[in-house]
């Protein structure tokens, strides 16, 4: 059995100063309400120093990818001060997005608007970049008595289940899922255990779950009541650093692998 996985997830906003863009760390509510954090290397020092698994950095920003040169600066910056394996996603809508992002050093790339808009483009990215290297985000909220998957930052409803959608992304060469709850982004209200369980136990690949974390007793629950390979968490993590170690003890102390 594979060890489960203990993902801290920076949310990179760009901040105007004077004639300075930089990059800081926020986190979210529901996927509107921002709270800044702050420096999102300095972050990613503390999670490298914690013995995080990995990093899940996602690119807030409603901007264009393609030669945002100040952008892949920063990725570049954060990737050879981090050294953790580093998924990253944001806005990726092309090849040669996901070609930028590898060759400034992230590990694992992370689309979702694109895949809701171009299921096939989730085979290409697969097949020129290795299926292990492609994670497809599946944001989820409850809509009418159902869950539906959202794209454009839970803007957007595709009218299609989770289960079903994580499926079909499987079929067409995902290497891993995502999973978030939008309702529960930010809430510390507790992972939604009853997609998940029912997502990561309908598919053959690792399904990552995130949105709600508020106490170390949620990362419990999720791994003792799904078959998730991991959990990724933004808010949690972002505000007392003690919290990870909690985490972590409280995992080995219920028997649950980690690395």
């Amino acid at each position: 059995m594979l060890n489960k996985r203990i993902i801290p997830k920076l949310l990179i906003k760009f901040l105007d100063y004077g004639t300075k863009s930089i990059p800081s760390c926020v986190t979210t509510v529901n996927f509107n309400k921002i709270n800044l954090v702050g420096d999102p290397i300095s972050q990613g020092k503390i999670y490298e120093s914690q013995l995080a698994d990995e990093i899940v950095l996602l690119n807030f920003e409603r901007i264009t990818i393609k030669k945002n040169q100040n952008y892949f600066n920063f990725l570049k910056e954060f990737a050879s001060t981090i050294f953790l394996p580093l998924s990253a996603g944001g806005g990726i809508s092309s090849l040669e997005d996901i070609e930028m992002h590898l060759k400034n050093g992230a590990d694992k790339i992370i689309i979702n608007t694109i895949t809701g808009k171009n299921i096939n483009f989730i085979t290409e990215a697969a097949k020129n970049f290795g299926k292990q290297c492609i994670v497809v985000a599946i944001d989820t909220k409850f809509s009418k008595d159902k869950y539906d998957v959202y794209i454009d930052r839970g803007k957007k409803n595709l009218n299609i289940d989770p289960i079903s959608w994580g499926k079909k992304v499987q079929d067409y060469g995902a290497g891993e899922i995502l999973l978030t709850d939008i309702d529960k982004d930010g809430t510390k209200s507790g992972l939604n255990i009853n997609v998940g369980k029912l997502l990561s136990e309908t598919l053959e690949i690792p399904v990552i779950l995130s949105g709600g974390c508020g106490i170390a007793e949620h990362f419990i629950d999720g791994f003792k009541r799904t078959s998730i390979q991991g959990i990724s968490a933004g808010t949690f993590f972002s505000h007392r650093d003690q919290n990870f170690f909690e985490a972590r003890s409280q995992m080995l102390n219920n028997d649950i692998k980690i690395r």
